[in-house]
């Protein structure tokens, strides 16, 4: 499957009805089919950034489908390096505006909207968080390159020397960048081979998807992560009391 190209991407996802897609400074917004079934798109390309205007952009569209189209399926496409590194952007409320999105995203869950999330490139830091990893399901093509922070980063904000990150992430999935790597952790639900049949998948996806979060469940089954499982019973045991 080719990434590179939005175009090509949205056929292989929507068929004709990719091409109804508004695809604007590298942001994918509007309506399409998945097999016989509308949904609403929302979504990055070209590994963008995400800006303030950006958020509001993505926000206006899941608010629109809100308003017009009750309980339809919103799938988000994400291919981004993160938040845009600009202190202006900072200044001028960045967070607020990512949390607006997050806003009308929950909204939508809250009156019926699935949310199914794809990775298709890169899936990365404020970008991901944002609004890809507020999906019901997530999936990723096994070319995306999926993590939270890349290393270099990270060595600036802990002072642990990038070359001891590094190898660190050869047996910590957390530090390590990849569709496979996050899949261990439970971040992501399935990774999606070049050759598989996305609109069928797809489908199956939206048709089989839930709001049951159940990541930490899965890192625990795939040895990603081996302890938030059972923390995370014993806190609702706890509170239950």
């Amino acid at each position: 499957m080719n990434t590179s190209n939005p175009n090509d991407l949205l056929a292989r996802f929507f068929g004709e009805s990719g091409k109804t897609l508004l695809v604007k400074d590298s942001l994918i917004t509007g309506y399409a089919q998945v097999l016989t079934q509308n949904v609403a798109v929302i979504g990055t390309c070209d590994g963008t950034y995400i800006d303030n205007a950006a958020a509001l952009r993505l926000a206006s569209l899941v608010i629109d489908c809100i308003e017009n189209h009750p309980q339809m399926p919103i799938v988000m496409l994400v291919d981004s390096a993160g938040q845009e590194p600009s202190r202006t952007c900072e200044m001028l409320g960045l967070a607020s505006f990512f949390g607006h999105l997050l806003s009308c995203l929950q909204l939508a869950r809250q009156n019926g909207h699935k949310l199914i999330t794809i990775a298709t490139g890169k899936a990365i830091g404020g970008a991901f968080i944002c609004y890809g990893m507020f999906g019901d399901r997530i999936e990723a093509l096994d070319s995306a390159s999926v993590g939270l922070m890349p290393i270099e980063a990270m060595s600036a904000v802990t002072k642990i020397p990038a070359a001891t990150l590094t190898a660190l992430s050869k047996t910590m999935p957390a530090l390590e960048f990849g569709a496979e790597p996050f899949a261990l952790l439970g971040g992501v639900d399935e990774v999606w081979s070049a050759d598989v049949n996305v609109p069928e998948k797809l489908a199956a996806v939206i048709s089989s998807s839930t709001q049951e979060d159940h990541r930490a469940e899965l890192g625990k089954k795939r040895g990603g992560r081996k302890w938030a499982f059972d923390v995370q019973n014993r806190v609702l045991a706890e509170s239950a009391k």
